[in-house]
């Protein structure tokens, strides 16, 4: 078992075994990021570290944390939470989960414009969870659900140490499978990338007045990075440019990443 799936079954123990301990631990996440009402993370649901079929989707979606439906949310910790086989199956197949329950997300609405757009596939809105399933795989950096979360630009030691170590523990982990994009979505990104310089070499390129994607390789990987999240309509984002302005942008900067997504395999999974 990889670093990652051992810290996330070590961390499921600990909330299924120990939720003194494990709302300890997340209440002192919230303090170190002085995380306040509805940004503070959620001390009594499961943390959620990755989703989808990570070993065979070629797009990486990096989110900052796993949100919060006061209708969805505790309907999937009910079945997360029976046991550590289904919180394993629930996650791999997540996006099937969400198909058979006939869930709908704002969040994954947005989305499926741009992976049509980046996949050239034909799948329907009403049959994005396949697209998801079949192409998607996505990451938190902090992995504790809230309803919104804000974050300082300018972090202290103890706040950089925390989110580059869970940073470099994704990364590590997904680069072994070979994924053929990473996108990292939200302002926290460009903190940790730009301000703090994760990366040296990126390409800049201004969408909206309110919004940039910048372009780069992570250890030999196509990536861009989204300096505000990409759903929220009010930075001027537009569905047409999810669909057909930013994959475009991303085809135009990465030539082989067209014939790359085009040529996904199926491979067989394990998740022990």
């Amino acid at each position: 078992m990889t670093n990652l799936l051992h810290e996330i079954r070590e961390e499921y123990l600990l909330y299924t075994l120990e939720q003194f301990q494990y709302k300890k631990k997340v209440n002192s996440i919230s303090d170190m990021f002085g995380l306040t009402k509805k940004n503070r993370l959620k001390n009594d649901y499961c943390a959620v570290y990755l989703i989808g079929k990570y070993e065979t989707a070629p797009i990486i979606f990096f989110g900052v944390n796993p949100g919060y439906s006061s209708k969805n949310s505790p309907i999937e910790e009910n079945e997360a939470s029976k046991s550590w086989q289904h919180y394993q199956n629930l996650y791999l197949n997540f996006f099937q989960y969400f198909s058979r329950y006939k869930f709908e997300s704002p969040y994954y609405t947005a989305l499926w414009y741009l992976l049509s757009g980046l996949t050239g596939t034909n799948y329907p809105k009403k049959r994005k969870w396949a697209l998801f399933d079949q192409y998607l795989c996505n990451m938190e950096l902090v992995p504790y659900h809230s309803e919104g979360i804000v974050f300082p630009t300018i972090l202290d030691e103890q706040q950089l140490d925390y989110l580059q170590n869970r940073h470099n523990s994704n990364i590590k982990f997904i680069k072994q499978f070979k994924p053929k994009l990473l996108i990292f979505n939200g302002r926290i990104w460009k903190t940790l990338f730009i301000n703090y310089k994760l990366t040296e070499q990126h390409v800049k390129a201004p969408t909206t007045n309110q919004f940039t994607m910048y372009s780069f390789d992570l250890d030999g990987i196509p990536s861009v990075l989204f300096d505000r999240f990409f759903q929220r309509n009010f930075r001027g984002i537009t569905d047409d440019d999810r669909m057909f302005t930013i994959p475009k942008l991303i085809h135009d900067r990465f030539k082989d990443l067209r014939e790359n997504l085009s040529a996904v395999e199926n491979k067989t999974l394990d998740y022990s």
